[in-house]
């Protein structure tokens, strides 16, 4: 009788410890709805995740995605300040890895290849002006965020 109460409790812990690994966060359901086409779905999500990241890669890859939507959409201007904010941010995240191993290089290679291709692929249905406003502002918006964090404490 003990065995099989001692049996079903580590059972049902087992469940429980499964469930809580197998939630998925606001990044996770994005991506999902990205990978099946869904660009409208997943729009929540990846806002979401700009909006409160858990990370600084979780804020690059929302933007990445995003930025693969607009491009999709044909919003060329949103696009290129997706990738741009992207490149910016991952770019940091790999400057200042104190620990590097492999994700490092994939996201060196991701900052200095991958983004950059992206936004010279972009950048002659804009324009030098139009790139120039785009980039100030996203650098004004990262800029305006990071002094936020770092005057509240910062969040790391």
């Amino acid at each position: 009788m003990k065995k099989s109460v001692l049996l079903v409790v580590v059972f049902s812990m087992a469940l429980m410890l499964a469930a809580c690994g197998a939630q998925k966060n606001e990044l996770d359901v994005g991506h999902d709805l990205f990978m099946k086409g869904d660009c409208a779905g997943a729009a929540p999500y990846l806002d979401d995740t700009i909006a409160q990241p858990d990370s600084l890669m979780d804020l690059a890859y929302a933007c990445f995605l995003k930025g693969r939507c607009a491009e999709k959409s044909g919003d060329i201007t949103s696009a290129y300040e997706y990738f741009y904010a992207s490149k910016v941010v991952a770019g940091y995240v790999v400057a200042h890895d104190t620990h590097v191993n492999l994700n490092t290089y994939g996201r060196s290679e991701f900052v200095q290849v991958k983004i950059p291709a992206l936004l010279a692929k972009l950048e002659p249905d804009l324009g030098a002006e139009k790139v120039k406003a785009v980039t100030a502002k996203v650098d004004k918006a990262l800029q305006s965020e990071y002094l936020k964090e770092v005057m509240d404490g910062g969040r790391h």
